[in-house]
């Protein structure tokens, strides 16, 4: 075998040489690319994919070209290790169908009951799809999923739930999934029915409204407003507890001094000094006659149980205070 040399380009193609001066023209097409990847993938790595990391890609849901495509490797190498992987993917997809389930109706209870599979084609017979298309995969560091793909309506669907083999159990992950493992009506929830509405159309009353008045909220009453307290009431009610006080000391007033001017029931006792106060009254005496003035009294001598304490004047009696004499000028 000769090695070539690249000494140019022309034309989309490559122009090589010989070591004896020949020159060839190859042509850069998809071939040329798929060769050069390939190429250059085995030599950046320095070592071929094993056996475990190919089955491991085709696992995931890769194809041969896929993985190929991506690592750089020979086809044909790729495809010696797929058929086992292939095998196991297809082994996860009859299991999942024949998980057994069960409806709301059942045709027969002696029979040992539905399988998935059974249930997920009957729906399907009933939305008239077509195209029915099954596949599996495993995740990296998680579970199987199983997916469904069909067409309804001219609409693609794509349907996917995770399954766990060992204990034979199926979740939906997405919408379409949700549907068909419902039991309601899969048409009207996959395929939904649009109304044709005229441009300028408006609902006459609230009558037409999807919630028919549900969220209308009665309109709370309004609360009394609060009426000032009047301060006039305030200053008569205040003015009332004065005069009532004012008045039950001027009766404590009268009634104490009244009992002042009551004569000692003991005689020529001492009484003692009053500490409550005393009212005075003011008595007009212009209907009484004057009289002379009273000579001035002789001092007799000291009477210590009659005088008064020094520097402190004697309380004036009743009569005093009322006809304006003592009781000694009387009698004298």
């Amino acid at each position: 075998m000769h090695e070539l040399r690249v000494i140019g380009s022309e034309g989309g193609a490559l122009v090589v040489a010989s070591d004896g001066g020949e020159q060839y023209r190859v042509p850069v097409d998809d071939v040329f690319h798929t060769q050069l990847r390939r190429a250059t993938a085995s030599t950046s790595t320095g070592r071929r994919l094993s056996p475990r990391e190919i089955q491991a890609h085709i696992r995931s849901g890769m194809s041969a070209q896929d993985v190929a495509a991506v690592t750089g490797a020979d086809l044909e190498y790729i495809q010696r290790f797929e058929g086992p992987v292939l095998a196991e993917r297809e082994y996860v997809i009859d299991s999942a169908l024949a998980v057994p389930v069960h409806t709301a109706v059942e045709t027969d209870p002696l029979e040992g009951g539905t399988t998935f599979g059974s249930v997920i084609r009957e729906r399907l017979h009933d939305l008239g799809a077509s195209g029915e298309r099954w596949a599996s995969w495993k995740e990296q560091g998680g579970g199987w999923i199983v997916k469904l793909a069909f067409t309804a309506e001219h609409v693609e669907h794509d349907a996917r739930w995770q399954f766990e083999p060992r204990k034979q159990q199926l979740s939906p992950l997405n919408h379409e999934a949700v549907t068909l493992s419902q039991q309601d009506d899969q048409a009207r929830a996959l395929i939904p029915r649009l109304r044709a509405v005229k441009f300028g159309d408006e609902p006459d009353s609230d009558s037409d409204r999807f919630d028919s008045g549900a969220f209308s909220v009665e309109p709370e009453p309004e609360p009394e407003p609060v009426r000032p307290t009047s301060r006039t009431a305030e200053i008569v009610s205040t003015g009332q507890t004065a005069d009532l006080l004012e008045a039950l000391r001027r009766r404590r007033g009268e009634r104490e001094t009244a009992g002042f001017g009551d004569p000692d029931p003991m005689g020529g006792a001492e009484s003692a000094p009053a500490t409550s106060s005393i009212r005075l009254i003011d008595v007009p005496l212009d209907d009484f006659p004057e009289e002379s003035p009273t000579p001035p009294r002789q001092d007799t001598g000291p009477a210590p149980k009659q005088q008064a304490r020094k520097g402190r004047a004697t309380m004036p009696s009743w009569d005093e205070i009322v006809f304006g004499a003592r009781p000694d000028d009387d009698l004298a």
